[in-house]
């Protein structure tokens, strides 16, 4: 194994998928190896996040309905920019090959639990079924895509936000955690905006989603933001972002 080969086990490590004696070499590597003792850490707390803002509680009768279903039916090294920028408003930046690597895992395990659980509905939720197995789709693609990056800022009030886009495929997904339900009569709105400072509306919510929210059709913006606007939205932003998170150039 080469020296390059090694730091491409960051992923594998953290997810326990290597061999006893693949573990070992690694482990003895990354004593030696801050650079991937900090990607694995990196990509443990990245996961944690984005688990915490995904995870739901079934509801009771999840186990027998779909019991009585059943009876129916090589990545890429680390790599560092010193150049790059932090968003404004924002904590440390997040990004990289670590953190899209541990956030698709982290997406894609509970997205698949989250359609595994709407498997147990009446027929006529199929098509939200069928829309979470294309998003699921989506996202993984996204976050493979080789421009991905990964951003974690804060939301005012409390709680963050985990945003990673492409460039390449003009698409944003964002997850929240531990932020609260909009005031009553208001509801948060999701924008994209551009340098001059124009904004698109791209979503209303009363309270952040528990599945990651992908945004399709970036056309130029350099940032997503959001804020608390009048029940029904607005044309345009009426108060200051309570979070903006810089997209990739």
């Amino acid at each position: 194994m080469t020296e390059a080969d090694v730091h491409t086990l960051t992923g594998a490590y953290v997810c326990d998928a290597l061999g006893e004696g693949e573990r070992a070499a690694f482990e003895q590597h990354m004593a030696q190896c801050p650079e991937c003792a900090a990607e694995v850490r990196e990509l443990r707390e990245v996961g944690a996040v984005m688990a915490d803002a995904v995870a739901t509680r079934p509801p009771a009768s999840l186990k027998d309905a779909v019991d009585a279903r059943i009876r129916v039916t090589r990545q890429d090294p680390p790599l560092t920019d010193p150049h790059a920028q932090e968003p404004q408003a924002a904590v440390p930046a997040q990004r990289g090959s670590a953190q899209r690597r541990r956030a698709a895992w982290a997406i894609a395990a509970v997205l698949a639990l989250v359609v595994a659980g709407l498997g147990w509905r009446v027929a006529d939720q199929q098509n939200q079924i069928n829309a979470l197995n294309a998003q699921s789709t989506q996202i993984s693609q996204l976050l493979a895509a080789p421009d991905a990056s990964a951003t974690r800022v804060p939301v005012t009030g409390g709680g963050t936000a985990l945003v990673v886009d492409s460039r390449s495929r003009n698409e944003v997904a964002v997850s929240f955690t531990g932020v609260a339900s909009a005031p009553s009569g208001k509801i948060y709105q999701l924008w994209l905006m551009t340098a001059t400072g124009a904004a698109r509306s791209v979503g209303l919510m009363e309270s952040t989603p528990n599945h990651p929210l992908l945004v399709e059709g970036l056309a130029g913006e350099t940032a997503v933001g959001m804020t608390i606007e009048p029940s029904g939205g607005s044309v345009k932003p009426t108060t200051l972002p309570v979070m903006v998170a810089a997209l990739e150039a």
